[in-house]
């Protein structure tokens, strides 16, 4: 089974580390040819792995460019030096947001499940399954009981079947990382409080997380702690992974218990990011998790999105890629048109492309603009536009979740999963998810 468990053998790391290189600038030129010619997909044996590291070392090696195109700092305090001028927070209605922190425990779960059975398929594959059930444009769940209208034999798997469609659930919402990892930061925030340290973030993971459950930057920064290598070290070294989208799916906690306050949200949400992650990467999840503390007091979705961006550098590569959403949006695009360019840029048939935070925050910003925040609109779109819908359903839905509170989310999105979650958490296996949403509660000052 590890010989073909994807993330444990490094998938595709050369040529990840390749694109990665060149996406920050990287002259890649003499090592182009000699690692383009190692074509170890999957490193099984320890001389395969060897090969495979050495040629990442080499690659992660090259020097950056010293006039950069974009501006994309690592430290915290030189992100702030690059990004609009912090502000204030400012009051929240301690009432209301208890409605709201329960909408958006609910929408980051029903998020994720909804796009959970259609992770990484293509635009086409997705309409096809929901059109099968008359279920296009998406308002519901996806269900496994139509008739497979695609050649995927994946889709006929039971145990695919009985993980991912709501409709065979067991009176729960089964466990996946984008759930874990909010589960996780809960954790973290009530051991160590609210001035946590990074360091605090690995000891929580090496006490609570059994890794292999953990993928892509996550995988390889965990293998960093157990050598003790530590942040921020663990988010670049033999981490092909670093500018993909797992530290924006861990962000979410930290918006819940900061509303109002954005800059401390995505202050937290660095401190849990350059664990695993680097430059935009570690912007993801300080992006997301401002927009979450601003949707606890702000219903003007734009604001949101731009309240996010403020607290990134603004000369970086993420936010080049959101002021493109904006000016689509301004254009006056229809919704599929705007994703169909966002394809064009960032083709999902590559996998780099497919599951990075750039175009995955795209579609998260691109779903929330066009939707209005409206909770089903929003939710379908997210999952329509494919990439990695379950990550990016469940981000939509935190948000969205945040903007209407646990009241006005549609019943036949929490009637399934029985208001509980399973996780892979220690101590947090099967939660309720409104007991979640009350320790959170505790959590805000």
């Amino acid at each position: 089974m590890l010989q073909h468990h994807m993330w444990y053998c490094y998938h595709g790391a050369v040529d990840t580390e390749l694109r990665q290189c060149r996406d920050e600038g990287r002259d890649v030129s003499a090592l182009e040819q000699k690692a383009t010619a190692i074509n170890i997909v999957a490193p099984v044996t320890e001389e395969e792995y060897n090969i495979v590291m050495s040629m990442v070392d080499e690659l992660e090696a090259l020097p950056l460019p010293e006039h950069p195109t974009y501006i994309e700092p690592d430290d915290l305090e030189a992100i702030h030096a690059c990004a609009a001028p912090r502000r204030e927070a400012v009051p929240y209605d301690k009432e209301a947001l208890v409605d709201r922190i329960h909408g958006a425990w609910i929408g980051r779960v029903t998020g994720c499940l909804l796009g959970k059975p259609v992770e990484n398929r293509s635009r086409e594959y997705i309409r096809k399954i929901a059109e099968a059930d008359g279920n296009y444009p998406i308002t519901r769940y996806l269900r496994g009981q139509v008739e497979n209208p695609t050649n995927d034999p994946f889709f006929d798997d039971p145990n695919f079947k009985y993980n991912c469609f709501a409709e065979k659930l067991e009176g729960f919402s089964p466990s996946d990382d984008d759930t874990n990892y909010t589960t996780l930061a809960l954790t973290v925030v009530e051991q160590y409080g609210r001035d946590f340290t990074s360091d605090n973030v690995v000891e929580a993971w090496l006490r609570n997380f059994p890794a292999w459950v953990l993928c892509t930057a996550e995988q390889a920064a965990f293998r960093n702690f157990l050598c003790h290598i530590l942040p921020p070290r663990s988010g670049y070294v033999r981490n092909p992974y670093r500018e993909w989208i797992g530290a924006q799916i861990r962000g979410d906690l930290f918006g819940y218990i900061n509303p109002g306050d954005p800059c401390a949200a995505a202050d937290m949400a660095y401190r849990d990011a350059c664990c695993t992650h680097t430059r935009n990467g570690i912007y993801g999840e300080m992006f997301i998790a401002a927009m979450i503390a601003e949707s606890a007091v702000s219903s003007d979705v734009r604001h949101i999105i731009e309240t996010g961006l403020a607290c990134i550098p603004q000369k970086s590569r993420l936010k080049e890629a959101i002021d493109r959403v904006l000016a689509m949006y301004d254009e006056g695009l229809a919704f599929m048109e705007a994703i169909g360019r966002i394809h064009e840029q960032y083709p999902q048939e590559e996998l780099h492309n497919a599951v990075h935070t750039i175009p995955n925050a795209m579609i998260v910003a691109t779903s929330l603009l066009w939707s209005r925040g409206e909770y089903t609109t929003a939710l379908g779109y997210s999952v329509m536009a494919a990439m990695d819908t379950d990550c990016n359903g469940a981000t939509v839905g935190s948000i969205v979740g945040m903007l209407c509170g646990a009241g006005q989310v549609p019943a036949h999105f929490t009637d399934p999963i029985c208001d509980t979650l399973r996780t892979d958490i220690v101590g947090n296996t099967l939660v309720r998810i409104s007991d979640m949403a009350a320790r959170t509660m505790k959590l805000i000052r």
